[in-house]
């Protein structure tokens, strides 16, 4: 890994969501930069800038709404330095101060432009931004952060296997965290490339399950979430990966995304 080399990636997530009765497709298109800035107690540093965030399609005008106000808060993370341990978890933010700084000015447009409906938002965000440890768990769902450091550093012996459980958030904003163990294999590429495959599924957690069943107002849904994914990796650089997220909450709440990302040329 290159210190102060910069890549340039391109990420197109293509989804559709069921919530209730209303259904919806949608499709966002991403451009990020990031460099790696060098090991730091043990962490490595990365400074990430995203330049492009684009919903091209969103049909239901309610979800709409929810989206551009979820968008304009993640906006303060448009330029973040984050520290990396070797699993790909994020364990320190360095630009804390400046991400504040931002937050005041989103802060204002919320309140101008959605009075009524940013209330509870606002003074959640505010109570996470008191939080370091909240505030992180949170961000490493960014869809670039997500992707980008899901398998960081991740290697099996040649011709093995790879067994990792994982924590995810549920797509559904419950706030739930869902244990899914990760099979993950590897092999080697023609053109001297590594190219690993991962499949994940949920594990069958009654206190899981029965929180995702309060939040639907279901007492007998069986959820399910389940991920598959490929990244193809030149020696150490990340050339492109592919990633896709299905999460199943009984009959009224589905979401399925497919995440592709690729370095720019």
């Amino acid at each position: 890994m290159e210190k102060d080399k910069t890549f340039k990636y391109n990420t197109e997530i293509i989804g559709t969501t069921k919530v209730h009765s209303v259904k919806s497709d949608y499709k966002i298109r991403i451009k990020n930069e990031i460099t790696y800035k060098g090991l730091e107690d043990d962490l490595y540093r990365f400074n990430i800038v995203e330049s492009l965030y684009a919903l091209d399609d969103y049909e239901d005008p309610i979800m709409t709404q929810i989206a551009e106000m979820t968008n304009r808060i993640c906006s303060i993370y448009k330029e973040i330095e984050i520290g990396i341990n070797a699993e790909g978890i994020i364990e320190k933010v360095f630009n804390r101060d400046q991400i504040r700084d931002k937050w005041q000015k989103v802060k204002a447009w919320l309140t101008n432009a959605h009075p009524l409906e940013s209330y509870e938002v606002i003074r959640a965000k505010e109570f996470e931004l008191s939080n370091e440890e909240m505030e992180i768990k949170n961000i490493r769902f960014i869809h670039f952060l997500h992707q980008y450091f899901f398998i960081f550093r991740q290697s099996v012996d040649s011709g093995g296997t790879k067994y990792i459980k994982k924590n995810e958030m549920d797509r559904f904003g419950a706030g739930v965290v869902i244990p899914v163990n990760i099979n993950l294999r590897e092999k080697d590429l023609e053109n001297g490339a590594i190219e690993r495959n991962y499949e994940g599924k949920m594990v069958r957690d009654n206190k899981v399950i029965e929180r995702l069943r309060q939040f639907t107002k279901d007492n007998y849904m069986h959820p399910e979430y389940k991920m598959t994914g490929k990244y193809v990796y030149d020696n150490i650089t990340l050339l492109e990966s592919d990633f896709t997220i299905t999460e199943e909450l009984g009959e009224f709440y589905y979401n399925h995304s497919y995440l592709r990302l690729t370095l720019e040329e």
